[in-house]
């Protein structure tokens, strides 16, 4: 298609600018994918990403392009709703009619739904959704249970690829990890010493931050942070769930933990 648009040049500029994003491995799209969804889910989440290209490009035709302000809405209230795990009747309850259906209407399989206006330089929101077994409650006879796509992710974010999705509770259960609490989002070690109203370092990593505190035989803390506000990043990634009234108010938020990794020192050592 960009061949025959005359569009080679830009086409290969938006996959260099996947690859600077983590969205490009040397399996393709599909593979930056294969680190947070199941497998059967892949081919309809990598399709919209092309799809945000075509978009920009000028290809896509929208069966639903939704107002600014409706885009606006949508984006907004995104971070919350995803707190909690959701079906493929709830998207379309709460946000309507995609405006791109990718995959089968059948409810048995995979697919992913699209949000975007019609502005090319608009990104798409996409809800990725993976095929499950639902039913309404103890009592129900066989009759009852239906199988029901249940959102895993939503893309969102226009940062790197790993830290551009909210995850349901159900979409951390299935990500193909070895450690579904390891944080989406680049992360930095920050120490904090004993007693010490500020904290006094940060690191890329935590072997150069246990070299520094060796080095100046230093007590406290040195704990893993994701990069933005430690209780957005924990709500975002589905680590926390907030549940109480007080638990998003300016206090809670300000005493929030990263909840990530830790090591405490004692003269540069270990504890």
């Amino acid at each position: 298609m960009a061949a025959v648009d005359g569009s080679l040049e830009r086409w290969h500029t938006e996959l260099d600018e996947l690859r600077a994003r983590d969205a490009f491995t040397p399996t393709g799209v599909t593979g930056a994918y294969g680190h947070l969804l199941p497998a059967d889910a892949l081919r309809e989440a990598t399709a919209s990403v092309y799809a945000e290209i075509a978009h920009r490009l000028g290809w896509l035709e929208l069966d639903r392009a939704l107002s600014e302000a409706e885009f606006q809405q949508l984006s907004v209230a995104i971070g919350d709703w995803v707190t909690r795990d959701r079906t493929l009747s709830d998207v379309i309850d709460t946000f309507g009619p995609p405006s791109l259906w990718i995959g089968g209407r059948n409810r048995s399989y995979p697919k992913t739904l699209a949000y975007t206006t019609a502005e090319p330089d608009r990104r798409l929101i996409c809800f990725h959704l993976w095929n499950a077994v639902t039913d309404a409650g103890p009592e129900r006879e066989l009759r009852d249970v239906r199988i029901e796509p249940v959102v895993l992710a939503v893309r969102h974010r226009s940062d790197a690829f790993p830290a551009s999705f909210s995850f349901t509770p159900e979409g951390l259960r299935r990500r193909p990890t070895s450690d579904r609490h390891s944080p989406l989002r680049p992360t930095v070690w920050i120490f904090h010493g004993d007693r010490a109203r500020y904290a006094s370092g940060v690191f890329d990593s935590l072997e150069t931050g246990l070299g520094w505190a060796a080095e100046h035989q230093v007590t406290g803390v040195l704990a893993e942070y994701a990069l933005g506000g430690a209780y957005d990043v924990a709500v975002s990634e589905g680590r926390f769930t907030p549940s109480k009234p007080h638990h998003g108010t300016a206090q809670h938020v300000v005493a929030f933990g990263p909840g990530l990794r830790h090591v405490h020192l004692a003269d540069g050592r270990r504890d």
